[in-house]
């Protein structure tokens, strides 16, 4: 008997029901399945082109090796007008790690609980505005157990500060981007680590000073402070030893060469478990490059000081009517200091080569180099009176080597686990300089990365070792909070259901059609 097919029969009715409201029906099922998942197992995609609601890699370091649950207080209200902004950054933190917790305090529509975390960490508020609204002077608070950090409002403003010309928003971002992340980052730091680590600097040699000027390491003082380094400046000059108690000595510069004692006093420091970076000049005098007297502790980690000059010739690693004593350096070798700087670049000037020191059992690690059309010039008097290169059979054939990385095997541990008898040598302290540390150099070059890498792998510091945020080309999409709520109503509820309705008003055609 043939089976009835018909609009009005059992075979009929299934297949107009699974052609039609079940469809609709399994849709929505997946599709709040779908959700459900996404709220249990909560991640971000960043879609951008240059990853601009990503954290940079060091603040994802610093928040996945947090040690205890971290608290973000926004203490901002809905209104003002970085609050997205703010609340948008705080959000990454916590997406990053389950250790971050973000919770908003609006003096609003929380005046109560507002006051309250205030007294509880003794917070001082402000006297009230016109709206009778208690305000606090820091727009963010970090707390973990009993310590917390405050991030000052203006600390916050670069978010808000856009310059002439700023299509997109471009350099807004950008700024923001490291200054403003970088206040999130020093304030996990702050609270969580028990000890800082201690970088000694270098004095009593015509070092890169301390100070505004443009040549000094301000900058990079600065830059540790705020990635909970300490920084103390030790006189070298005449001293026996350096202090054990230096996670890392920094020597900035070679204006003035060191005496015998003196440079023992950092190999001794060197053989006894310290770590050193050393950022060495090429010191002319009477038109010839003369030793830094730092030769035998460079040659005690492998690495030989030969006093000549770095020049490039290659066009594309040349600027426009500037010497070639600086130039650009891109190629990079493997190693851990250099794992984030693959594609970026340095600028540098008046650099001494470096080599491998001859009959050293230490074989160093190359970081950086010039191109096969640099070399290393020992006709400077020449060079300096006509400032046009001529390669000789006395020079030394490029690619010339800017920095090295090296260890001592036999160097004894360190009571708290650090490593030891680490150190890099690196041929200029141009890169140290106050310039390389502001935004929008960080963001061009990798000047400061590399010298904070450095820093970081002396030190175990990881979370150095990445390099800042990327700068944005674009800017950012940010969606009000009440917006936010409509498109959610549109999302979840309004699309499906409409999607739904149409399943079935397809399903009464087809029946009404048949």
């Amino acid at each position: 008997m043939p089976e009835d097919t018909s609009p009005g029969g059992p075979r009929g009715w299934v297949d107009g029901f699974v052609r039609g409201p079940a469809v609709a029906l399994l849709a929505l099922l997946l599709f709040g399945m779908a959700n459900y998942a996404s709220a249990r197992h909560y991640r971000r995609f960043d879609c951008t082109q240059t990853g601009q609601f990503t954290l940079s890699p060091r603040s994802q370091e610093i928040a996945r090796r947090l040690r205890g649950q971290t608290e973000i207080y926004l203490l901002m209200g809905r209104q003002e007008p970085l609050y997205r902004e703010v609340s948008e950054l705080a959000a990454r933190y916590a997406a990053v790690s389950r250790a971050v917790t973000v919770h908003t305090l609006d003096p609003d529509r929380d005046r109560e609980r507002y006051i309250a975390f205030a007294n509880r960490i003794n917070l001082a508020l402000d006297a009230a505005d016109e709206h009778q609204r208690p305000i606090a002077s820091c727009g963010v608070v970090v707390v973990r157990g009993a310590r917390h950090w405050e991030i000052q409002r203006e600390s916050l403003a670069e978010l808000g500060a856009g310059g002439e010309g700023d299509e997109g928003g471009a350099n807004r971002l950008r700024n923001a981007q490291i200054t403003v992340e970088r206040a999130f980052s020093e304030a996990l730091l702050q609270v969580d680590d028990e000890r800082r680590t201690k970088v000694c600097l270098s004095t009593g040699h015509n070092e890169l000073s301390l100070g505004s000027a443009e040549h000094s390491a301000q900058g990079l003082v600065d830059a540790l402070r705020h990635s909970r380094f300490e920084v103390e400046p030790v006189e070298v000059r005449g001293q026996r030893q350096v202090p054990r108690s230096c996670d890392v000595l920094l020597i900035a510069g070679t204006a003035r060469p060191w005496s015998p004692e003196d440079a023992l006093a950092v190999e001794r420091y060197l053989r006894a478990g310290g770590n050193l970076a050393a950022f060495v000049d090429p010191l002319a005098l009477e038109g010839r490059i003369v030793p830094t007297g730092l030769e035998g502790v460079a040659r005690s980690v492998g690495i030989g000081l030969p006093p000549l000059l770095t020049l490039e010739q290659d066009p594309a690693h040349l600027q426009r009517d500037v010497p070639p004593m600086q130039f650009r350096v891109d190629t990079w070798n493997e190693h851990e200091i250099t794992r984030n700087l693959r594609g970026t670049q340095l600028i540098v000037s008046m650099v001494r080569p470096l080599v491998r020191a001859e009959g050293s059992a230490v074989v160093p690690v190359v970081l950086a180099s010039t191109t096969p059309e640099g070399w290393g010039e020992s006709n400077v008097a020449d060079l300096m009176r006509t400032l046009t290169p001529s390669r000789d059979a006395h020079d030394l054939a490029g690619p010339i080597t800017v920095a090295m990385a090296s260890s001592l095997a036999d160097a004894p541990a360190r009571p708290d686990g650090a490593p030891s008898g680490r150190a890099v040598f690196v041929g200029t302290s141009s890169i140290v300089e106050n310039i390389n540390f502001n935004p929008q150099l960080r963001a061009a070059l990798s000047n400061a990365s590399l010298v904070e890498a450095s820093l970081g792998w002396l030190t175990a510091r990881h979370e150095m070792i990445d390099i800042p945020s990327r700068p944005a080309d674009r800017a950012a999409m940010l969606v009000p909070g009440d917006d936010l709520s409509r498109v959610t109503l549109y999302v979840v509820l309004l699309i499906p259901l409409a999607a739904a309705l149409v399943g079935v008003a397809v399903w009464r055609a087809r029946k009404n059609a048949t």
